[in-house]
C-alpha cells in the first residue's frame, strides 16, 4: 500500500458483525482502519460497535419488499459512491456499485441455475427464478461482473470462481481467491475445559455421548436433511449418536422429520446464539454436509476448535482441507451413503482426536491476516492502474 492512507467506500446493504461474509467484513474493516486508512460504510443498516473513526452513511430504502430495498439501495449507493469520489469502492456479498466484488456467497446465477433445483427440485427452482427479487438480481449481477465496471472479484474459493467463470465472461486474471480465515485464539480446543462439561449437561448429553455439531442457517442449502437420514442410519448400525443443531431458521420441520426417522430423542435444535465456542467444545466431530457454500467459516471454526469435520465437495471451505487428515469430504448432501460411512468412522474417539488435532494444526494456516493481505493486494492493483 502506499504512504498516504486512502479513502475507501465499503459498499453492503447490511453491515453487522455476525454470520461469514458479515464477519470477513467486519475483519477488513478494522484492518483498515488499523492501517490508518478513511473507511465509509455505505449502507442501508449498520449495526454493532465500530471504530470511532469508521465513517457510517446510511442509505435510506424501504425494508418491503426485499426487491425494491434492493434496487432502490444500489441506485442510491451508486449516487453517494459517486459523490464522494473514493480511491477504491468495494461491494460485498454482491455488486451494487462500480467497483471491486467481493463474491461471499458465490454467483447468483449459478445457485439459481445448478444448486436451487437439488436443493428444491426443477420445477420449484424454476417458479423462484421467474419471481422479481431474483430477476433483479441476476440483472444486477450481470451489470456487476461487467469487466468495464469492475476491476476485480475477489471469491472466497476456487469453488466459487469456478461457478462465475461457468456463467460470465469475466477475466480470468482479474477473479482472486482468498479463503476466509479464522480467529485461532477465540476458536480453540483450549475453550473445552471451560465449556464442555457445563454444555452437554444443558443439553442433556451424557460425557460419553457421541455428539455431532452442526452449525448454520438455510438448513435445507445446507444439508441438514441428508444429516438426520445420516442419523437414523448409524442409529440402525448401533452407533447412538447425538446431533445439535446451531443456527437461525424454524425448528418444526426438521424436528417432524426427525420424528418420522425415529431419531427425534437425539437431535437438539439450538436456535441462533451470538456465541457458538461452547457448543464447539461440547461437540466431538461437525458436520455440513452441504448443497453449495462457497465457504462455509463454521467449518474452519470447527477445525480451529480441535473438531474432525465431515463437509461436502460443495464447500468451498473443503479446499483447506485434507480428507482422510483432517477430517472427511463427501460428494454431496445426495451422498447419504458416504456421509454414514464418515460419521461411522468418527465414533471412534481414536480416530476423531487425531483427526481433531490435525485440523487444529490446518486452521492455524489460515488466519484473517491471510485473507487481507490478498484483498490489500488487490486494492494497490487497482490503485496502480488509475
Amino acid at each position: 500500500m502506499s504512504e498516504c492512507a486512502l479513502r475507501i467506500g465499503m459498499v453492503a446493504l447490511d453491515f453487522h458483525r455476525e454470520g461469514g461474509s458479515e464477519g470477513r467484513t467486519a475483519h477488513l474493516v478494522d484492518r483498515l482502519v488499523a492501517d490508518g486508512h478513511d473507511v465509509h460504510l455505505v449502507g442501508a443498516r449498520i449495526m454493532g460497535n465500530w471504530d470511532r473513526r469508521v465513517v457510517q452513511r446510511r442509505i435510506p430504502t424501504p425494508e418491503h419488499p426485499h426487491w425494491l430495498e434492493v434496487l432502490l439501495f444500489a441506485r442510491r449507493a451508486e449516487a453517494v459512491v459517486r459523490s464522494e469520489r473514493y480511491d477504491v469502492v468495494h461491494n460485498q456479498i454482491r455488486p451494487f456499485v462500480p467497483g471491486i466484488v467481493t463474491v461471499g456467497g458465490g454467483s447468483h446465477r449459478f445457485y439459481l441455475d445448478e444448486v436451487l433445483p437439488r436443493e428444491q427440485g426443477a420445477w420449484r427452482a424454476a417458479v423462484r427464478r421467474r419471481l422479481p427479487l431474483h430477476r433483479m438480481l441476476l440483472a444486477m449481477e450481470r451489470q456487476g461482473f461487467d469487466p468495464r465496471r469492475c476491476p476485480f472479484i475477489i471469491a472466497n474459493s476456487q469453488l466459487s470462481r469456478s461457478g462465475i467463470l461457468r456463467h460470465y465472461r469475466f477475466p480470468p486474471e482479474r477473479i482472486v481467491v482468498a479463503h476466509n480465515g479464522v480467529d485461532p485464539v477465540r476458536f480453540t480446543p483450549e475453550s473445552r475445559p471451560l465449556y464442555r462439561e457445563a454444555t452437554r449437561r444443558h443439553l442433556g448429553i451424557g460425557p460419553e455421548e457421541y455428539t455431532v455439531l452442526f452449525v448454520g442457517q438455510g438448513f435445507a442449502r445446507k444439508g441438514l436433511g441428508a444429516l438426520l437420514a445420516a442419523l437414523a442410519a448409524l442409529g440402525r448400525r448401533g452407533v447412538g449418536a447425538r446431533l445439535v443443531v446451531v443456527g437461525r431458521g424454524s425448528s418444526r420441520p426438521w424436528m417432524r422429520e426427525a420424528a418420522r426417522l425415529g431419531i427425534d430423542s437425539r437431535v437438539t435444535m439450538v436456535g441462533h446464539v451470538s456465541n457458538p465456542v461452547p457448543f464447539y467444545a461440547a461437540a466431538d466431530a461437525f458436520a455440513l454436509p452441504t448443497f453449495f457454500d462457497p465457504f462455509a467459516n463454521a467449518t474452519l471454526e470447527a477445525m480451529a476448535a480441535g473438531l474432525p469435520v465431515v463437509t461436502s465437495g460443495q464447500n468451498g471451505a473443503a479446499e483447506v482441507l485434507r480428507s482422510g487428515v483432517d477430517g472427511l469430504v463427501v460428494d454431496g448432501p445426495d451422498d447419504v451413503t458416504g456421509l454414514v460411512e464418515a460419521l461411522s468412522q468418527l465414533a471412534d474417539p481414536a480416530a476423531r482426536r487425531a483427526m481433531g488435532q490435525s485440523a487444529r494444526q490446518t486452521a492455524l494456516r489460515c488466519p484473517w491476516e491471510q485473507s487481507l493481505e490478498r484483498t490489500l493486494a488487490t486494492y494497490r492493483e487497482v490503485i496502480g492502474a488509475q
